[in-house]
């Protein structure tokens, strides 16, 4: 009975430093990402990326490129620390880069976004391939066989 009554208090007395503990992590900053916002599919492009944990902590980021292969967390790394990661597109189109940052505790800041355009390379230039540039919803049959 005497170690039902001790382990009760020690429940007692342990489980709100918990919840203190835990109450008092504050999440990171919401990240900066610096980098071109346009360019050409198929070149590997850099992207600055920087967040700070007001506590300290140890925080890990976790990016999204926006091109469908889903979020990728690396880290941890110090709070403070800015990390540069490459990446390039494949396809031509409008990205939105997502990235956030998480410390160790696993509080998490709010995503960044930064808006990416790789556009149709213009090598050539073709009145009517230029037209159907123009007015993308006319004859989408046309332009999918074009690769448009």
């Amino acid at each position: 009975m005497k170690k039902i009554i001790i382990l009760g208090i020690c429940m007692v007395l342990v489980i709100p430093v918990i919840n203190a503990t835990t109450a008092l992590n504050s999440p990171p900053s919401t990240p900066t990402i610096e980098g071109t916002s346009s360019g050409t599919t198929g070149t590997e492009y850099e992207y600055q990326i920087c967040s700070i944990d007001p506590d300290g902590d140890d925080i890990s980021y976790c990016i999204d490129w926006g091109d469908g292969a889903g979020e990728v967390c690396i880290g941890p790394f110090p709070s403070g620390t800015c990390i540069t990661e490459k990446h390039t597109w494949s396809s031509d189109g409008t990205y939105t880069i997502k990235v956030k940052a998480q410390d160790i505790h696993g509080a998490e800041s709010d995503y960044a976004t930064l808006t990416v355009s790789m556009p149709k390379n213009k090598a050539f230039t073709n009145p009517f391939l230029n037209f159907l540039d123009n007015h993308p919803h006319m004859f989408p049959m046309l332009r999918q066989l074009l690769g448009l």
